[in-house]
């Protein structure tokens, strides 16, 4: 078979992103814009359907990163995707006194990561790709009183992702989630990376 193949990144870029339109009919406000960078980064246009933006998502998440707030994550993966920002990007799953709180709380060191980092919480933009439990951590804490800007709760897998994000719903904070079992850390980044560029042009 017989095949042509893009190898200019300015025009590969820009059909995956006519194809993605032309597959879901998504548009240029914010949230579709945040949509389309979580679709080309996963390969998959029907997580589109089950995106949920509480209402003041854009608007806090922009405001915090065009401030330069700190970004917290749950897993390095998800730090070592966010790229182009001026701010401070941080994930604590790897230090000492996390690895060795979370055997002594017999809890994940995602889990743990996030109480670690409760202090720094406020008015940070909060991004969970690969933990449920970094999620949990995160909404316990809320429920205490801490207020990020912004959580990006995309955790994925098949043992409580779908129910910590359900829980993320009820959260009188600010949040971007995918419900059901899907999400991943491609994807938080690739959600992050969106807002970023949104607050370089004024959220356009």
């Amino acid at each position: 078979m017989n095949y042509e193949f893009l190898i200019n990144p300015q025009e590969i870029e820009q059909k995956s992103f006519a194809i993605i339109e032309s597959l879901t009919g998504l548009s240029n406000t914010p949230e579709d814009q945040v949509i389309k960078r979580a679709i080309h980064a996963s390969g998959d246009p029907e997580i589109r359907k089950d995106f949920r933006f509480h209402p003041a998502a854009i608007t806090q998440g922009l405001a915090a990163l065009k401030n330069k707030s700190l970004i917290i994550t749950d897993v390095e993966m998800v730090r070592a995707g966010i790229t182009g920002y001026a701010g401070e990007v941080v994930c604590a799953i790897h230090e000492e006194a996390v690895k060795r709180k979370a055997l002594e709380n017999k809890v994940t060191r995602a889990y743990q990561a996030m109480m670690e980092l409760k202090e720094q919480m406020d008015g940070s933009v909060i991004a969970i790709g690969n933990a449920p439990t970094a999620l949990l951590a995160v909404i316990e804490l809320i429920k205490t009183g801490v207020e990020p800007a912004l959580v990006v709760g995309v955790p994925v897998g098949f043992v409580g992702a779908k129910e910590s994000k359900e829980l993320l719903l009820t959260c009188e904070v600010p949040y971007i989630t995918l419900l059901g079992t899907k999400g991943g850390s491609t994807i938080a980044a690739a959600i992050v990376n969106a807002l970023i560029k949104l607050s370089r042009t004024g959220g356009k």
